[in-house]
């Protein structure tokens, strides 16, 4: 497969299951809203659909089968959850400043915006993580070097 059609494939799959979390995170968010918050709603929705994303993108997206890497993976997920907060929560403080009684189709178009931002940064980060190394760079660090 091509370069540029295995990129194609992958990008079809993120879409699949980023539009499959975004759905779960905006509903998550908005049935917890209420009750925690906007930023713990926020949080827990986000945490919860970090997890499933990034399992499900190891597995679909970027092939990765067997639980080798997976507990690093899932640990390098918690740098996009940070990144996903920092755009999500950011954007619901703008609101919060400029509307403080938004009501929930509002606050949850801000949370959807601040995760489309972090979603490109997400796929980016992701497949750099599960790219296998080029061949001539692992050549290159497993030929002895002169000292």
């Amino acid at each position: 497969m091509s370069a540029r059609r295995k990129l194609g494939a992958q990008v079809v799959k993120f879409a699949v299951i980023g539009v499959g979390s975004t759905v779960l995170n905006l509903l998550l968010f908005a049935l917890l809203r209420h009750a925690l918050g906007n930023q713990w709603a926020n949080i827990t929705a986000l945490l919860i659909c970090t997890v499933i994303n990034t399992a499900l993108n190891r597995r679909y997206t970027f092939g990765a089968r067997g639980t080798g890497g997976a507990a690093r993976v899932q640990l390098q997920s918690l740098v996009l959850l940070a990144i996903t907060v920092a755009m999500t929560s950011g954007a619901l403080e703008i609101l919060r400043q400029t509307d403080p009684h938004a009501d929930s189709l509002v606050s949850t178009g801000t949370v959807a915006v601040g995760n489309v931002i972090a979603t490109v940064i997400r796929f980016l980060l992701l497949r750099r993580w599960f790219a296998p190394a080029a061949p001539e760079v692992v050549a290159a660090e497993s030929a002895p070097t002169a000292l």
